[in-house]
């Protein structure tokens, strides 16, 4: 069962079963969590007798299986949700009490159970290479691996938030939040909200590039390709105020040099590919680069001359070894490369 089918069935009322919600998506799991307890607790006055809550490892799996026989209070349906379990650290009696929860739902079909896991704590493959746990119990209950949302169905959803909030926006701006702001919808769902409040506050219904830079929270990724970007311009100010974000932030130095190295790196690889012939579309495919990353390499590679990549590359790996053995540490060694290859 897919997304799509899930929404329908829940639209059906037709919810009774099992459901095991997992990934890095946690927005998606209360979404659809929420639509689960809707449909499932559809009279508030009775709703307190009929939501049954679990919290974390230590359950009894015999108090479980107790609520999901225990007939619903003046109402269709009731919810038994467990939260937080770790099946990563289950031993077979546990799995085995598992399963017999599992059993005991199929027997009650007043009785709907859902499992929300946190990123990790489950086994999860593919459709061609199901784990041992979907093995073991796919055919028992409804497993969603809720991962992070592709670029397309990204930009798609987020189109319709800002619709939501009488914003226009362009393909361009789209993109531009999610390099900045990352792929997490909990994030990009407060960055909306944010946008639009910024948009209206200025008389304002259009969202352009510019704002989702001067307003949108960055990641740590960005926050050093703005940094690299600034080296790769040859503007030394941009460098250092950039540089100066990110010592508000105590980003890591180690984690900024490794960055730093990976975007030269990922350069290196773009001038590579363009002097083969390849255009952007074909680089991206290549690559696997965000389409903004690949624009910018682009523009970038037309202010170095061959070879220059690949020495500022050398010249990294200089200033990392040097910041953990020769005595210069921290923010200083990033300072002097700046001083030096700017």
């Amino acid at each position: 069962m897919n997304e799509k089918q899930l929404s329908e069935k829940i639209k059906s009322g037709m919810i009774s079963g099992a459901y095991l919600f997992a990934g890095e998506e946690d927005y998606l799991k209360r979404h659809y969590l929420g639509e689960l307890r809707c449909a499932a607790l559809s009279d508030p006055v009775y709703s307190t007798f009929n939501h049954i809550v679990y919290d974390g490892q230590d359950v009894s799996f015999a108090s479980i299986i107790e609520a999901i026989k225990a007939p619903p209070f003046f109402d269709t349906f009731k919810l038994i949700e467990w939260r937080y379990p770790s099946f990563a650290k289950m031993k077979e009696a546990d799995l085995q009490g598992f399963e017999r929860v599992l059993e005991a739902v199929k027997l009650y079909d007043y009785s709907v159970l859902a499992v929300i896991v946190a990123d990790g704590e489950v086994e999860l493959g593919t459709e061609k290479r199901p784990s041992k746990f979907e093995k073991r119990f796919a055919d028992k209950l409804e497993i969603f691996n809720f991962d992070r949302r592709a670029e397309k169905p990204l930009m798609a959803w987020l189109k319709r938030h800002f619709d939501k909030e009488g914003v226009i926006v362009s393909a361009e701006a789209l993109s531009g939040l999610i390099f900045r702001s990352g792929r997490s919808m909990d994030v990009l769902a407060n960055e909306v909200i944010k946008l639009s409040a910024y948009l209206k506050a200025n008389g304002r219904d259009v969202l352009t590039p510019k704002d989702v830079t001067e307003v949108a929270s960055s990641t740590p990724e960005c926050d050093t390709f703005a940094l690299t970007n600034a080296l790769l311009d040859r503007n030394k100010k941009a460098a250092y105020l950039a540089l100066d974000e990110m010592k508000r932030e105590r980003a890591d130095t180690t984690m900024i040099i490794g960055m730093m190295a990976k975007t030269y790196s990922e350069l290196l690889g773009v001038v590579s590919m363009r002097s083969d012939g390849m255009n952007s579309t074909a680089i991206e495919g290549a690559s696997g680069l965000h389409p903004y990353k690949v624009k910018s390499y682009l523009n970038a590679a037309r202010h170095f001359k061959p070879g220059a990549p690949r020495a500022i590359l050398d010249e990294l790996s200089r200033v990392d070894i040097g910041s953990k053995y020769g005595g210069v540490s921290g923010y200083t060694a990033i300072e002097m490369f700046i001083s030096k290859c700017v």
